[in-house]
């Protein structure tokens, strides 16, 4: 974590501000009287290691709530939120990756498998339910 002392605006570099009440956590703000511009003097930029990354993407893979998971790992949820957008924009549009409408529609198709005799990749099943390894040979 860093920490930052400001003595000028962050957008227009301008000296010459005012105090402007206090923020969500009681910081002092303060505002630009050239731009307008509103930011807190002592700002803390976190940095989140990519360890801490690894650790939130294995999270959101489980039944956990997007607020434990920030309560958890310490982040905000505009952090979060950021970062599962980031995720998603990173999978190929090739995949064939398609909503499910409601768990009922997974059940039934599950069960739909089952009566036809394929297995969860729509595969039939083998007789004896051993995969062979090897090749035939021509």
């Amino acid at each position: 974590m860093t920490v930052s002392l400001r003595d000028a605006c962050p957008e227009c570099g301008a000296q010459h501000f005012k105090k402007n009440g206090h923020i969500h956590n009681g910081k002092q703000n303060h505002q630009c009287k050239e731009c307008g511009r509103q930011f807190v003097l002592d700002a803390t930029k976190r940095v989140i290691v990519e360890e801490q990354r690894t650790v939130v993407q294995r999270l959101l893979r489980e039944k956990i709530s997007l607020h434990g998971i920030c309560r958890a790992m310490g982040v905000s949820i505009r952090w979060l939120m950021d970062f599962m957008v980031a995720c998603f924009a990173a999978v190929p549009e090739h995949m064939p990756l398609q909503p499910v409408a409601s768990p009922r529609d997974v059940i039934r198709k599950s069960e739909d498998q089952q009566a036809l005799g394929l297995d969860r990749h729509g595969q039939a099943d083998a007789p004896d339910h051993r995969v062979s390894c090897r090749r035939s040979q021509p």
